[in-house]
C-alpha cells in the first residue's frame, strides 16, 4: 500500500489534471439545474393522503392563489376612504401576471330581490360616492354573511383579506418570480399611496416565491459565510496558508464534481436538498483536515515534505475510506424517511462522501505540496493539550464512565416526550415578509390551517337534494362547536343565505329550502347572476355530485389536527356513515408524515446502525471494538434529543432526520480514533500510552474538526429558512457531544475493553 501511496504522490499532477478535468467537464452541468419551490414536493405521490388532496384540486378545480391582506392606518376598514383603496386594489390585482380572478369585498355578490326576482351587486360599487348611510348598510350585510365574516374582513373589522386566483404556465418558476416581482412592487405602490396603510402578500404562491427567496439568500449570502469561516478556522489551527488552499481545493472538487453528477442525475433542487453541496463540503473539509493535521505534525517532526504526505495519506487511508463508506451508510439511511427530498438529499450527499474521499488523495497532495516545507520544528501546541488531557482521562477514567453513562442514561428517558409539529408558517424566520404575513392572517382572518373535506351526494346534481344537504349542514353545525375549530365554510352556507334572501331577509328562512327544484332554482339563478371570473368551480364539483367543506383550525401542531380528524371521523361513522370520508390538506398531510417519520426513521436508524457497525468491525478488525464503537456513536444524537426536548418539547419532521444525518458525521471521529489506538497497540504499546499516542495523532484532529466544522455549521442559523436554522443548531450539539464523547468517554472505553494480560490476535496484525 505504501508503494501505490508513494506513486500516486509521485504521479500527483496527473490525478490533479484528471480530476479538474472531470470537474470542468461536469461544472457545465450547473446550468441545467432546475428549483421547485413547490410545497407539495415534500410528498411522496402515493401517499394516500396527498393523493386524497390532488383528487380535491381535481374535482374542485386546481388553482393557486395570492393573497392581499389590508390594514388601514386607523384600522377601520369601514371608512370611505379605506373601502376606496380596497376598490383601488381590487382593480390593480387583475393586472397582475397570470391572474384569472379576484374576490374582494369590492366585488363579492350581495344578493336581494326586486320585483320578487333575485339580484346579485358588488357589494361596494364607486366607493368614493357611497354615504354613511350605505356603507352602514355594507357593514351590516358583511356581518350577517358567512362567506364574508372572518374570511373577507377579519373579525375586528380592522383588515381584510383579497384573493387572487392564479393559472401558473408550465415555466413555472419563472413565472412565480414574475408575480412575486409584481406584487411587491403593488405592495409599495400602495403603500407609499396611503402613508400608515400595511399590505401583506400571502396565499400559496406566495409561500413558493419566499422558498425560493431563503433558499437563494442560503446561496449567495449564508453558505460563503460558513465556508469562508471553515476556511479560516483551519488555516488558524494548522497556522498554514497550505492548508487553507488545499482545503479549498479539495471543496471545489468534490461539491463540484457531485453537483454535476447530482444533476446528470436527474436530481431536482428544491430548499431541502440544496443542503446537500454545503453538506458535502463540510464532509470534504472533515477530510481534508485529517490529512492535513497528520501531514503537518510529521512535518514539523522534520520529515520531507514528500515522505510526510506519503506516511499522512497511509495513516489515514483506512479511516478516512471506512469513514466515508460509514458516513455514505448514514445518508442512505435517509431513504427510509417518508418525504422525497430528504430522501433525495441522503442520495445527494453519499454520492457527494465518496468524492470528497477521492478528492483527498488526488487534489489535496498536489495543492498542499506546491507550498515550501514547515520551518518550525516544534509541535501543534494542541498536541501538547492534547497529551495533557490524555493523562488527566487515563487517571479519570473510572468517573469519567460513570459520569457520562449516567447523564446519557437520564437524558434519553426524556426522548419520547419530544412532539413532533410541522407547521409551514414555522419555516420562515420572523424578519421575513411572508413570516408576518402569515402571522397577521392568523390573528386577523379565521387563519390559513385548514381540514378539506368532500362530501359525494352519489347522484349528479346531488347537491340540489335537500335530504343530502341537512346531513352535510348537520355536520357543519357539529364542527362549529368543536373546541378545536375556528369556522366551517361550504355552498351550505350560500344557499341558505339566497332561501333568505328570497324570503325578505327573514332570519328563520336562514336554513336549507324544503324541495330539490327550489335548490336547483336558486342554484342556477345564482350562477347567472354572479359576475365573469367568479364561479363555484371551489365549491362544487362540476356534475354538481359533491360540495366541498373547509374547516379552518385554531391551532395548527400535529397532535390537535391529527386529534380533530379522529374526532370528524368517529362522528361520521357513528352518525353519518353514508357521509364518511377523509378529510386532506397540506398540513394535515405534513402532521402524518411527522408520525411516519419517527417509526421509519427508528426502523432505518436500526438497519443503517447494523451495517454501520459491521463496516466498523470490518474497518477495525475487530468484533470487540466494532461493537464497542456503537456506543459512542449513539450517545450523542441521545444526549441532544434529550436535552431538545427539556428546552424546546418539539421538533418538525426535518429534525427528526437528523440521526440519519449526524451518525456518518459521528462515526468519523470514532473510527479514527479507534483506527489509530489499535495501530499503536499493534506496534507494540501498552493501553495507556498507545492511548496517549491516540490523543495526540487523531485527538488533535478530531478537535480541529470538529470545532471547525461546528462553527462552520452554526452559522447555517443565519438562514433565514427555519428548517436550516433547526437542522444546525441540533448538528452542532451532537458534533460537540460527540466530540466530549471521543475524548472522555470513548478512551475509558477502550480501557475498559482492553484489560487482557496478552496482546489478542488482533494486535499483532498488520495495521488497519
Amino acid at each position: 500500500m505504501t508503494q501505490a501511496l508513494y506513486h500516486l504522490v509521485e504521479r500527483r499532477r496527473i490525478y490533479f489534471i484528471a480530476s479538474i478535468t472531470l470537474l470542468l467537464l461536469l461544472s457545465s452541468q450547473l446550468a441545467q439545474m432546475a428549483f421547485n419551490g413547490d410545497v407539495k414536493v415534500m410528498f411522496d405521490k402515493d401517499d394516500p393522503h396527498y393523493q386524497r388532496l390532488q383528487q380535491l384540486d381535481t374535482d374542485y378545480v386546481d388553482s393557486n392563489y395570492l393573497v392581499i391582506l389590508f390594514e388601514p392606518a386607523d384600522k377601520n376598514i369601514y371608512r370611505k376612504d379605506n373601502l376606496v383603496v380596497v376598490e383601488a386594489l381590487t382593480n390593480a390585482l387583475w393586472k397582475l401576471p397570470y391572474t384569472v380572478s379576484v374576490e374582494s369585498i369590492s366585488n363579492h355578490s350581495r344578493l336581494s330581490v326586486a320585483d320578487d326576482d333575485l339580484r346579485s351587486t358588488a357589494l361596494i360599487d364607486q366607493a368614493r360616492t357611497l354615504t354613511p348611510e350605505q356603507i352602514r348598510s355594507i357593514q351590516y350585510y358583511a356581518r350577517q354573511d358567512q362567506q364574508i365574516r372572518g374570511k373577507l374582513i377579519s373579525p375586528d373589522e380592522n383588515a381584510t383579506a383579497l384573493f387572487a386566483t392564479i393559472a401558473l404556465p408550465e415555466s413555472h418558476l419563472e413565472a412565480v418570480l414574475e408575480l412575486r416581482s409584481a406584487a411587491m412592487a403593488l405592495r409599495k405602490e400602495f403603500e407609499s399611496r396611503y402613508p400608515g396603510s400595511t399590505i401583506h402578500i400571502n396565499g400559496d404562491v406566495a409561500i413558493e416565491g419566499a422558498l425560493l427567496q431563503v433558499t437563494m439568500d442560503d446561496i449567495l449570502r449564508v453558505n460563503p459565510i460558513v465556508f469562508l469561516t471553515i476556511f479560516i478556522l483551519t488555516g488558524l489551527f494548522l497556522r498554514s496558508i497550505m492548508s487553507i488552499a488545499s482545503t479549498i481545493g479539495v471543496v471545489i472538487a468534490a461539491t463540484g464534481i457531485s453537483t454535476g453528477i447530482n444533476i446528470l442525475s436527474g436530481f431536482e433542487m428544491n430548499p431541502i436538498t440544496m443542503m446537500a453541496p454545503a453538506i458535502i463540503m463540510v464532509l470534504a473539509v472533515a477530510d481534508s483536515i485529517h490529512g492535513l493535521t497528520t501531514y503537518t505534525i510529521l512535518s514539523r517532526q522534520g520529515l520531507p515534505c514528500k515522505k510526510a504526505m506519503v506516511q499522512s495519506l497511509e495513516k489515514n487511508l483506512a479511516p478516512v475510506f471506512w469513514t466515508s463508506v460509514t458516513t455514505a451508510v448514514g445518508f442512505l439511511g435517509m431513504n427510509f424517511g417518508d418525504s422525497p427530498p430528504f430522501r433525495t438529499m441522503g442520495n445527494m450527499a453519499a454520492i457527494g462522501v465518496l468524492f470528497a474521499f477521492l478528492a483527498t488523495f488526488t487534489v489535496l497532495p498536489t495543492i498542499a505540496l506546491l507550498f515550501p516545507a514547515q520551518t518550525i520544528r516544534k509541535p501543534l501546541s494542541l498536541s501538547k493539550t492534547m497529551a495533557s488531557l490524555s493523562n488527566w482521562v487515563i487517571r479519570s477514567n473510572r468517573l469519567l464512565l460513570v459520569l457520562m453513562f449516567t447523564v446519557s442514561a437520564v437524558l434519553l428517558t426524556f426522548i419520547p416526550r419530544l412532539d413532533f409539529n410541522d407547521d409551514i408558517s414555522e419555516y420562515f424566520d420572523p424578519s421575513l415578509d411572508i413570516y408576518e404575513s402569515i402571522q397577521f392572517s392568523e390573528k386577523n382572518t379565521r387563519g390559513v390551517h385548514t381540514l378539506l373535506y368532500s362530501f359525494a351526494s352519489g347522484t349528479e346534481n346531488g347537491v340540489n337534494d335537500p335530504d343530502f344537504l341537512r346531513k352535510v349542514d348537520q355536520v357543519s353545525q357539529w364542527l362549529r362547536q368543536h373546541r378545536d375549530v375556528a369556522e366551517v365554510y361550504s355552498y351550505i352556507d350560500l344557499i341558505k343565505k339566497i332561501n333568505q334572501t328570497l324570503h325578505n331577509d327573514d332570519i328563520e328562512y336562514y336554513r336549507i329550502p324544503d324541495s330539490k327544484a327550489l335548490c336547483a332554482q336558486y342554484l342556477l339563478l345564482y350562477e347567472m347572476l354572479i359576475p365573469n371570473g367568479i364561479d363555484l368551480s371551489r365549491d362544487l364539483t362540476l356534475d354538481r355530485s359533491a360540495l366541498k367543506m373547509t374547516v379552518h383550525i385554531k391551532n395548527s401542531d400535529n397532535q390537535t389536527l391529527i386529534g380533530l380528524e379522529r374526532d370528524i371521523d368517529h362522528y361520521l361513522s357513528n352518525n353519518l356513515p353514508e357521509l364518511n370520508n377523509e378529510g386532506s390538506s397540506q398540513l394535515l398531510i405534513f402532521a402524518h408524515m411527522g408520525n411516519k417519520i419517527i417509526h421509519s426513521m427508528v426502523d432505518g436508524s436500526l438497519i443503517t446502525l447494523i451495517m454501520i457497525s459491521i463496516f466498523m468491525m470490518i474497518a477495525l478488525r475487530s468484533v470487540r471494538f466494532g461493537l464497542l464503537s456503537i456506543i459512542p456513536n449513539l450517545m450523542p444524537a441521545v444526549v441532544i434529543f434529550g436535552i431538545w426536548s427539556l428546552l424546546v418539547g418539539h421538533v418538525n419532521h426535518a429534525a427528526a432526520m437528523t440521526f440519519s444525518i449526524c451518525l456518518g458525521l459521528v462515526v468519523d471521529d470514532t473510527i479514527h480514533f479507534i483506527s489509530q489506538y489499535l495501530q499503536c497497540r499493534r506496534s507494540g504499546y501498552d493501553p495507556e500510552t498507545a492511548l496517549r499516542e491516540t490523543f495526540i495523532h487523531s485527538g488533535t484532529a478530531i478537535v480541529i474538526t470538529s470545532i471547525t466544522l461546528s462553527c462552520g455549521i452554526l452559522l447555517l442559523t443565519l438562514s433565514d429558512f427555519t428548517v436550516n436554522d433547526t437542522l444546525s443548531l441540533m448538528l452542532t450539539g451532537i458534533i460537540m457531544t460527540a466530540l466530549l464523547f471521543d475524548l472522555l468517554f470513548l478512551p475509558t472505553l477502550l480501557l475498559w475493553a482492553d484489560k487482557a494480560p496478552q496482546e489478542p490476535e488482533y494486535f499483532r496484525s498488520s495495521s488497519v
